[in-house]
């Protein structure tokens, strides 16, 4: 049960006029800075320049951030507003909970806060006003607290710079995987909702857990803490907590090519165009489009799908950084 406290909020209350949140509408017709901004279907953006290579001098999060260096050098990017946390520091194993970066534009960009320690460590900053590329660039870093909401951040700016360029997530219409039957399913992070859907429906599934107490003994599940055992699964189904700790492209290697991997999660919804140089075949997110809604839901301590929407992109149905940066 969430306590009645509402909904931690760190940073500067959207009702003074240093904070300007956007509200969001149906199908995303948006103004920013002023301008209102299309959506655009993949097709119009056909014409435009391939995504970004791989430098394979660079791990996964040395890419992110040298992208994000990038990003602010070519736009002003918002300042961060707020973050909103959840009223109660979640209890490992027995709930999923999500923070929120807000940015003065009203993108919002979710993180996990649900390992060890981020709940708390996250509670205690006060990032209000901080550059969100300055945030985004911790990525990484030692403290998961501060990695994960860097990777709030990152999610931000990813929302922002899709709408600015009129690109709508929701609308891109990705291909979903049909699972063959009795596929074996690899799992990075226990994901119960997941687990469950899957075993029902036939399908045998390996977890690589690196705390395996997270996991009831009675889950059904093949429970390993090395990513090595992916290797014998026919399709990866991993969360975005491998970005909050690094371990992304250890998780790709151990896949080496042959099994295919799908980041899954909110907290996936940055600019995917690294993770597909990769050999990432699929990423989902989520798209809030109403961010008052988002307050009031986490302060009634209900769920906050209402405030948004999920969404899945794969490389056909992505334009690539290049080509959103090219409408600007």
């Amino acid at each position: 049960m969430r306590s009645s406290l509402g909904p931690l909020r760190l940073g500067r209350s959207p009702s003074r006029s240093t904070v300007s949140v956007v509200p969001v509408i149906s199908r995303l017709v948006i103004r920013y800075m002023g301008s209102p901004c299309r959506c655009l279907s993949v097709r119009e953006y056909s014409s435009q320049p391939p995504s970004l290579p791989v430098n394979p001098a660079m791990n996964t999060l040395q890419a992110c951030r040298d992208l994000l260096q990038r990003l602010d050098r070519t736009l002003t990017l918002p300042a961060v507003a707020e973050i909103l946390l959840p009223p109660r520091e979640p209890v490992p194993g027995e709930s999923d909970d999500f923070g929120f970066v807000v940015l003065e534009d009203g993108s919002v960009g979710p993180f996990y806060v649900s390992l060890p320690g981020v709940w708390r460590g996250v509670s205690r900053h006060r990032e209000a006003g901080m550059e969100s590329a300055r945030l985004a660039r911790r990525m990484g870093a030692p403290e998961l607290a501060d990695s994960a909401l860097a990777l709030g951040a990152w999610n931000a700016i990813g929302q922002h710079l899709m709408t600015r360029a009129g690109f709508d997530p929701l609308q891109a219409g990705a291909t979903k995987a049909t699972l063959p039957e009795g596929a074996r399913i690899g799992l990075v992070g226990y994901f119960r909702p997941l687990v469950e859907r899957l075993l029902a429906r036939g399908h045998p599934v390996t977890v690589i857990e690196r705390q395996p107490q997270r996991v009831p003994a009675d889950a059904g599940v093949d429970l390993d803490t090395s990513p090595a055992a992916l290797a014998t699964c026919d399709r990866v189904f991993c969360t975005a907590s491998v970005l909050i700790n690094d371990t992304v492209d250890e998780i790709l290697e151990s896949c080496a090519g042959r099994v295919p991997v799908e980041l899954i999660g909110p907290s996936a919804s940055g600019l995917p165009d690294l993770l597909f140089a990769r050999g990432v075949v699929a990423v989902g997110g989520l798209r809030i489009t109403d961010v008052e809604r988002l307050r009031q839901l986490q302060e009634a301590g209900e769920s906050w799908g209402a405030a948004g929407s999920k969404y899945q992109l794969d490389p056909s149905c992505w334009p690539g950084v290049e080509a959103l940066l090219q409408r600007l």
